[in-house]
């Protein structure tokens, strides 16, 4: 696999659109980390149940699995920018209402899981039309560089989000963080008003069809059937450090709320140097051998995350960590995008997005489960052991490298995506 920068890795910034829309996710990036650790800790302190907290969770992950694929679909079919705005107006109304309940203090777990459900659906079906745009919005020439800058543009929020928004939590509470991610999505709305792009011509056909058509060249295509093999593998117990880290930092480590935001800081900065890692790695290994060796790592790192309760230790393993999932995650990401073709580029993309965030939310369940028959750090380990063992299984499972030029190769009959956004 080539080197995944090119010599000149913010070219795409040189036009103007591009980095428009760039600096708007950006916006919205910065809001949506700030939300995640405002509401994992929000649900740490109004439960101290592991199961509940993490089905906060699998409320923001499981949309992704009901209608990520529908919104591929009509992606396919439709005006994307229209789409979006719709989109992100609708998860405007939707955090405002969550900033003012907090306000007025009437806020239960339960409503907490409603919301971040609602929110959940907004985002799952933002995410297969906003990767679909990609190619719409930046010279072909310059669409590796453009994904790499995606990847750092959501890495760099990880790593502000949560340092601003522990900020705001001190300084306004958990209102002005859900008030600060409201405002956010009309960042995206203006960018996306001021793209002016040229929608397809629609095309009448039957959705029932156009979804079955897609999934069928998903089936045909063994490249991105692999792909999702070690999608799965990976999530399904990645997924528990996003779940059970509120409950750690809370009750096993016994954490304020600026010690449990410099956990989220930490992991920030190592996806943040992991980007810049991955350029190098990607010149000397294949796709194969980076998601094997960052699987690994993040195993190691929640097994660590289990022996120690040192706060600058666990900061250290947190950055480990944010290394090896950034790596899996854009390698992953990035074989997802140059094995889907371009007619079923909202499809293959949304299947990718479906399986990405259902393993998360049904193993974060699971895992939070299992957490009330044994205990948290016992679970904690056997989702690193299984980790270890599993990931290191599939290195003896095959997995394509694909076209460097984003060729369309998939064979099928009938005629991706960086889960970067909300």
């Amino acid at each position: 696999m080539k080197r995944f920068f090119s010599t000149d890795s913010f070219a795409p910034f040189r036009e103007t659109l591009f980095r428009t829309l760039w600096v708007a996710a950006f916006i919205s990036n910065v809001g949506t980390w700030m939300q995640n650790v405002g509401v994992g800790w929000l649900a740490a302190t109004l439960s101290a149940s592991p199961l509940v907290i993490s089905l906060i969770q699998t409320a923001a992950s499981l949309p992704a699995l009901l209608v990520s694929y529908p919104a591929g679909v009509i992606s396919d079919h439709s005006d994307r920018r229209k789409f979006l705005i719709g989109l992100q107006a609708f998860l405007f109304l939707v955090v405002l209402a969550l900033s003012l309940l907090t306000w007025l203090k009437v806020l239960d777990i339960g409503l907490l899981l409603f919301f971040t459900f609602l929110i959940g659906i907004g985002s799952a079906l933002t995410t297969p039309v906003w990767q679909a745009i990609t190619p719409e919005v930046i010279s072909k020439d310059l669409m590796k560089e453009a994904v790499a800058l995606n990847g750092v543009n959501f890495n760099l929020a990880r790593a502000i989000g949560p340092a601003l928004g522990g900020v705001l939590l001190v300084a306004g509470g958990i209102s002005s963080i859900f008030l600060f991610n409201a405002v956010s999505f009309l960042a995206l709305i203006v960018g996306l008003y001021r793209w002016k792009n040229t929608p397809s011509p629609a095309k009448t056909i039957e959705f029932r069809k156009t979804a079955i058509e897609g999934l069928r060249a998903v089936r045909k295509s063994k490249p991105f059937r692999h792909l999702l093999v070690r999608t799965v593998s990976f999530t399904a117990f990645v997924s528990i450090l996003f779940a059970f880290l509120p409950q750690f930092s809370k009750y096993e480590w016994h954490q304020n709320s600026a010690q449990y935001t410099w956990l989220w800081v930490s992991l920030g900065i190592g996806a943040l140097a992991g980007s810049y890692l991955y350029g190098i790695w990607n010149k000397f290994l294949t796709a194969a051998k980076i998601v094997l060796i960052s699987c690994e790592m993040v195993a190691i790192c929640l097994f660590l995350l289990t022996v120690t309760p040192d706060f600058y230790l666990l900061n250290a393993i947190m950055f480990v960590a944010g290394i090896g999932w950034i790596n899996a995650t854009s390698t992953l990401n990035v074989l997802a995008q140059q094995h889907s073709p371009t007619e079923f580029k909202g499809r293959f993309l949304a299947v990718n997005v479906t399986v990405f965030q259902g393993s998360i939310a049904l193993s974060s369940m699971f895992w939070g489960y299992l957490s009330n028959m044994l205990t948290t750090l016992l679970v904690m380990k056997i989702a690193a052991a299984g980790m270890a063992i599993f990931c290191g299984a599939l290195a003896f499972f095959p997995m394509e490298e694909a076209e460097t030029d984003l060729k369309e190769s998939v064979a099928c009959s009938d005629p991706l995506l960086q889960y970067q956004t909300k």
